[in-house]
């Protein structure tokens, strides 16, 4: 590699390019997970952040009528899935290339499951595929480290919810940069 001495000047993550995609985070799915507390603050906190940095956003619900309604804080209308991963649905997939996304953040229930196919499959088509460990959970933690180790092998990036807030920004004179740092206090 080329060592390179241009001043940056975009954000690791560029907003007009990337999505995030909360992944099944449900009335009775969610009751069952491990670490139910921080999956859900921090959850809430990535949903929070993508509203007040412009991100398209994406809410899905696994079965809704089997597995209840979203548990997150949202305004945002959930797609209803029935496969494991996202991309086995036309709409989410019409919906990607419509707003030609790059970049997927993917974060939800369960690790091994929904998270992992739908990460998986993103990686294979192309996108750069990023998954926020502390955004998402299974039943067994075993489940969950397995899932993330196996993604880390498979070129998906493993980051944390405040990793992803700061690489979202270029720097601390940023018009969100005092919404964002509140989110990470709170």
């Amino acid at each position: 590699m080329q060592v390179s001495y241009d001043l940056k000047t975009e954000p690791s993550l560029k907003r007009e390019k990337t999505a995030f995609v909360c992944v099944d985070i449900q009335e009775r799915l969610f009751r069952v997970m491990q670490e139910q507390e921080r999956l859900l603050k921090n959850a809430n906190r990535l949903l929070k952040a993508s509203e007040i940095l412009g991100f398209k956003t994406f809410v899905l619900e696994q079965y809704p009528k089997g597995l209840g309604k979203s548990v997150v804080q949202s305004s945002i209308e959930p797609l209803e899935k029935l496969s494991f991963s996202a991309f086995g649905e036309k709409r989410f997939c019409h919906c990607l290339q419509e707003s030609k996304i790059q970049a997927l953040v993917i974060f939800g229930i369960e690790s091994h499951v929904c998270v992992r196919e739908s990460a998986i499959d993103a990686k294979q088509r192309g996108f750069e595929t990023y998954v926020v460990e502390d955004s998402c959970s299974s039943r067994d933690l075993s489940h969950h480290h397995l899932a993330i180790q196996e993604l880390r092998n498979a070129g998906v990036r493993i980051i944390s919810s405040e990793t992803l807030f700061f690489s979202s920004m270029l720097h601390c004179k940023e018009e969100n940069f005092k919404a964002i740092s509140a989110l990470v206090k709170d």
